[in-house]
C-alpha cells in the first residue's frame, strides 16, 4: 500500500471488504420487501414519476404527494431519486419486471453503502499507521446493523453517509497534500452530494469548512494565507453551485423564494386537501402541543432517546423489528468503551494537531447533526429514528481505531506490513479480535434479525 501524491492502493483484504459489503446489500435490497422499508414509497414515488415522465417533479403534482404528510418529497433534495431513476432506465433495457425496478430503485442505497467503505479505507490509510487500523474503521461505520440495512432500500441517508465519508477523506487529504486543486475539488463534490442529500447532514459542511481554513492557517509551507483561502474557497463555491446550486436555484423560482422547500410544506397540506388528498397530519409539532424540551425528551410515551440509539445500531422494518436486548448492550459497551479507550489513549501520548482537528470536526458535525435532529423532532416532526443521525457513526469509528493503532504500535506491530506479518512478535492482536467480533455481531444480526423482513 502506497499512501502520497499518487493515490492509494488497496490489499486483497480490503477489496474484498468492500465487495462483501456491496454483495450483502444488493442481497438484502433484492430480499426485502417494500412492507419493511420506511418512507420507501413516498422516495419511489419520485424515482418512479422520473422513470415514466423523463422529467423531474416540482412537488405539485398529485401524484407525488405523501397521503399522510401532504407534501411531496420533491420539495426537498432528492438526488438519490434522480440517481435510482437512471438505475431503473439502465434496467429496463434488459427487464421491466416489478422485482428488477424494485431493485434498481434501491441501487442508489447499495452503492452509497459501497462508497463509504471505500473512502472510510481511503480515510484510514491517510490517517493512521496501521494498515489493519484503516479495516477497522471501514468495518465499524459499514457494518454497524442500521447502516447496512441503509444500504438495502431506497432512502436518503445512506447518501448523506456517502457524502460525510468523502468530505472527512477530502480533508485529511487536503490538509496533508497542502490543499491542491484536486482535493480541493473533490471536496467540492462531497459537499455538493451533502447539499442534495439530506439537510441533517450539512453539519458537515459546516465543520468541514472550518477544518479547511485551521489547516491552511497552521501550515507553515503555505505564505499568503489569505489570498490561498479566498482561492480555494472560490474553487469550491463553483463546484457546489455547478453540481447542487441548480436545486435550491429550481426550488426558489417554483416555491416563491423557499429555496430549502421547508416553508411550502404547509402551503402543500392546504392545497392538497383542496385536490382530494385526505391529510391525517396536523402539522402541530410536540412544542406547540405545549411540550417543554425537558419534557420532551422524559415523556414515557416517546422514550426519544432510547429509541433513537436503538434504531442508530439497528432496528428494522417500521422501527418495529428489534435485536435481541443484549446485543444492544453490547453495542452500547463497546461505544462506551471507544470513548474511554480513546481518552486514555490520547492522555498517554499527545496526538498531532491534524489527528486532533479531524476528530474535532468528526465530533462537532456528529453534534451538530444530532442538535439537528432534536429541533427537527421538537419543532417540526417527532422522529425517534437514528438513521438522521447515522453519520455520527464516524467520530466513534475514529476513537475506535485510533485506540487501537496506538495499542498495536505499542505492542511494535509493523506500520505497514502483511496484515499479519507480526504475529510471532505479538501472537494476540488486539484489533484482529475486534474485527471478528465486531463481523459476527453483524452476522448474527443478519440471521436472527434481519431475515425477517424477507419477501
Amino acid at each position: 500500500m502506497k499512501n502520497g501524491e499518487h493515490g492509494i492502493r488497496f490489499t486483497y483484504i480490503e477489496y474484498c471488504l468492500v465487495l462483501a459489503t456491496f454483495l450483502i446489500c444488493l442481497t438484502g435490497a433484492s430480499l426485502i420487501g417494500t412492507n419493511y422499508c420506511p418512507d420507501e414509497g413516498g422516495r419511489q414515488m419520485l424515482s418512479g414519476w422520473i422513470f415514466t415522465n423523463g422529467t423531474l417533479p416540482t412537488g405539485n403534482e398529485l401524484e407525488t404527494i405523501l397521503p399522510l404528510w401532504g407534501f411531496s418529497y420533491a420539495l426537498r433534495p432528492y438526488l438519490t431519486s434522480i440517481i435510482n431513476a437512471g438505475f431503473m432506465k439502465l434496467f429496463a433495457l434488459f427487464t421491466t419486471s416489478p422485482q428488477a425496478l424494485r431493485l434498481a430503485s434501491r441501487m442508489c442505497s447499495v452503492c452509497s453503502v459501497t462508497l463509504s467503505c471505500v473512502y472510510c479505507l481511503r480515510f484510514g490509510h491517510r490517517v493512521f499507521k496501521k494498515r489493519l487500523s484503516a479495516i477497522l474503521f471501514a468495518l465499524v461505520v459499514c457494518w454497524l446493523p442500521q447502516v447496512m440495512f441503509l444500504g438495502m432500500y431506497q432512502n436518503n441517508d445512506s447518501l448523506s453517509l456517502a457524502a460525510a465519508c468523502m468530505i472527512v477523506y477530502y480533508l485529511a487529504e487536503g490538509d496533508d497534500l497542502g490543499w491542491p486543486a484536486r482535493s480541493c475539488i473533490g471536496l467540492g463534490i462531497a459537499f455538493s452530494v451533502a447539499l442534495l442529500s439530506y439537510y441533517s447532514v450539512y453539519g458537515w459542511i459546516l465543520t468541514g469548512v472550518v477544518f479547511c481554513v485551521v489547516s491552511v492557517l497552521r501550515n507553515d509551507r503555505i505564505a499568503d494565507k489569505a489570498p490561498f483561502i479566498l482561492k480555494r474557497a472560490l474553487w469550491l463555491a463553483a463546484v457546489c453551485l455547478l453540481l447542487a446550486g441548480w436545486f435550491f436555484i429550481r426550488n426558489a423560482r417554483l416555491h416563491e423564494g423557499d429555496f430549502l422547500g421547508l416553508a411550502s410544506e404547509d402551503r402543500s397540506r392546504v392545497w392538497a386537501e383542496s385536490q382530494g388528498v385526505e391529510v391525517r397530519y396536523t402539522g402541530r409539532s410536540l412544542q406547540e402541543e405545549g411540550y417543554s424540551l425537558i419534557g420532551f425528551f422524559r415523556y414515557s410515551d416517546f422514550h426519544w432517546i432510547k429509541k433513537t440509539l436503538a434504531s442508530f445500531i439497528g432496528v428494522f422494518g417500521y422501527l418495529n423489528i428489534y435485536m435481541p436486548v443484549g446485543r444492544y448492550i453490547v453495542y452500547c459497551v463497546i461505544f462506551g468503551l471507544s470513548a474511554l479507550g480513546y481518552i486514555v489513549t490520547v492522555r498517554r501520548g499527545a496526538p498531532s494537531q491534524r489527528d486532533r482537528h479531524l476528530f474535532a470536526a468528526m465530533l462537532g458535525a456528529g453534534v451538530i447533526t444530532f442538535i439537528l435532529h432534536v429541533y427537527q423532532s421538537y419543532c417540526r416532526d417527532f422522529q425517534a429514528q437514528g438513521r438522521y443521525v447515522i453519520t455520527a457513526i464516524l467520530p466513534i469509528a475514529y476513537m475506535i481505531a485510533y485506540s487501537f493503532d496506538r495499542a498495536e504500535d505499542a505492542l511494535g506491530v509493523p506500520a505497514r506490513g502483511a496484515l499479519f506479518a507480526a504475529r510471532a512478535q505479538t501472537p494476540f492482536r488486539p484489533g484482529v479480535a475486534f474485527a471478528l467480533v465486531w463481523m459476527v455481531l453483524l452476522a448474527r444480526t443478519v440471521a436472527d434479525t434481519m431475515t425477517k423482513m424477507l419477501v
